[in-house]
């Protein structure tokens, strides 16, 4: 991986809302969500984190039905060239619910002060096109360590574009979930460390003040590996979770600290992490949202796109059941 970004490689308002916005039936709660669409930082390419498989949104849509998902993450590309009526209309169409949209503002330290400024408009539109779709909460993540600024300078940092960032949020009523990067596999290049852990973000979304529209985006694996438990999904309150990823670790000869970050297994396959007890306290919590699965997978990713979607969904379904969470 790059030395210099490579976490970032890898990985109307409010009161004005339409009224032709996505029909809602169907869940009220976990959103069992398709993730093909998915784009890291603040740029247009998306990625392959979730499944393997970049679909254009339609297609996107008709899958998600095809299979039974609730939900769909939405497509910036498609919004910006199709605009929300036609996202709106997919949705209708298909009866699908909205899910998230990447966070596409250049937060993270990697990005000069000067790239954050210039990201600010790109990320108002994507607010404005995404929460007139109907999308209202967007995701990304807290790279966990630095080459540059120590763990003090980087909270500074971070804190200070947080503030920045929460006036918009507000504006669209959009609530933004972060994620930790748990996997020491991911801290070791670099000579300062950084926030890896639930309540490192926690702290510094109080820093911030900005709670109201800021929340964890929870990844199973870096719960694991950065050495939460159960207890520590527990004490959360309600509204801190606003995105789950779901998937499973490998067997073999790792442990907590050795664990890599993409190289995964389907939930439920391993039962390395214990993603039944995990399920089960965010569904007692009253988690609602999105829960999306991420394998980074090669068997998955080598499948055609209606077999490894066919393949999530099953095993989204299997561990939700386990769980006692209906589907």
């Amino acid at each position: 991986m790059d030395d210099n970004c490579a976490d970032c490689q890898e990985l109307e308002t409010a009161a004005e809302t339409p009224s032709n916005l996505p029909v809602t039936t169907g869940r009220a709660a976990w959103l069992r969500t398709l993730n093909v669409t998915d784009a890291p930082a603040h740029t247009d390419n998306p990625h392959c984190g979730s499944i393997g498989h970049v679909l254009p949104f339609p297609e996107s849509c008709h899958l998600a039905k095809s299979f039974g998902f609730d939900a769909v993450n939405a497509d910036r590309s498609f919004l910006k060239e199709q605009g929300p009526g036609e996202a709106i209309n997919l949705l209708n169409h298909y009866n699908l619910r909205p899910g998230a949209f990447a966070f596409s503002a250049a937060f993270n330290e990697c990005y000069s002060n000067t790239d954050f400024d210039h990201s600010i408009a790109a990320f108002e539109q994507d607010l404005s096109l995404c929460r007139e779709a109907g999308f209202k909460c967007c995701v990304g993540y807290v790279q966990p360590s630095s080459d540059r600024l120590d763990y003090y300078e980087h909270f500074a940092l971070l804190c200070e574009r947080l503030k920045r960032i929460m006036p918009l949020l507000e504006m669209y009523d959009v609530r933004l979930g972060l994620e930790f990067i748990g996997p020491t596999t991911m801290r070791k290049k670099r000579k300062y460390d950084f926030i890896h852990t639930m309540d490192g973000v926690r702290s510094l979304i109080a820093a911030a003040n900005a709670q109201k529209y800021v929340g964890i985006k929870l990844d199973a694996l870096h719960w694991y590996t950065s050495g939460a438990g159960l207890l520590d999904i527990e004490k959360l309150c309600p509204e801190e979770v606003v995105y789950v990823e779901i998937m499973d670790g490998l067997k073999g000869n790792y442990d907590r600290f050795s664990m890599p970050e993409f190289q995964r297994e389907l939930p439920g396959a391993t039962a390395v992490i214990d993603i039944t007890g995990m399920i089960k306290k965010l569904d007692a919590l009253g988690f609602e949202g999105p829960v999306v699965v991420e394998p980074w997978n090669a068997r998955i990713r080598e499948m055609n796109p209606s077999e490894a979607v066919r393949s999530i969904k099953s095993a989204l379904d299997s561990i939700l059941k386990k769980a006692g969470v209906a589907v």
